[in-house]
């Protein structure tokens, strides 16, 4: 008698498995619509949309930013970022200064209204997460760790 590993079945071991159920990045992306789902909608409540959460969550973290520096870290174009940079502003949830080096570049940064709203924005982040991943089995410590080491190894090293 052998004692053989074998892993368990997966939806991509079924034989009427489409491409997108294999698809590693249509599951990412899945995946992220149904963990997100209850923070978008608490965002509605907010009077915030996605990409404006993104753009506190990334000053909040990273402090001022140039709409370059938003635009990669929030990952939308710069034409979506500099839009919802406009409104943010005109709610007094982040202030434009120009740069130091070059007059042309401006610097966004969080009011003191807008980290508030930050912090808020995280709490409810956190807590949705938490709950969609209670109905879970999966680690959400090794999840995250599999993830960053994808992302680390996928992107190009700077010269």
């Amino acid at each position: 008698m052998t004692n053989e590993l074998t892993s368990p079945p997966t939806s991509a071991d079924a034989p009427s498995a489409s491409f997108l159920e294999q698809y590693l990045p249509f599951l990412l992306f899945r995946s992220y619509a149904l963990l997100t789902e209850e923070y978008h909608d608490g965002l509605g409540e907010l009077d915030l949309d996605v990409t404006a959460s993104r753009i506190l969550d990334c000053l909040a973290d990273f402090g001022p930013c140039s709409l370059q520096e938003i635009q990669e870290l929030a990952a939308v174009l710069q034409t979506t970022a500099s839009r919802a940079c406009t409104r943010l502003e005109d709610r007094g949830l982040i202030t434009r200064r120009v740069g130091d080096g070059d007059r042309r570049h401006r610097i966004f940064e969080l009011t003191d209204t807008g980290r508030a709203t930050s912090e808020q924005l995280i709490a409810m982040s956190k807590s949705t997460l938490a709950d969609a991943l209670a109905r879970t089995d999966i680690d959400p410590d090794a999840l995250a760790c599999t993830l960053r080491q994808l992302i680390d190894e996928l992107t190009p090293e700077t010269q």
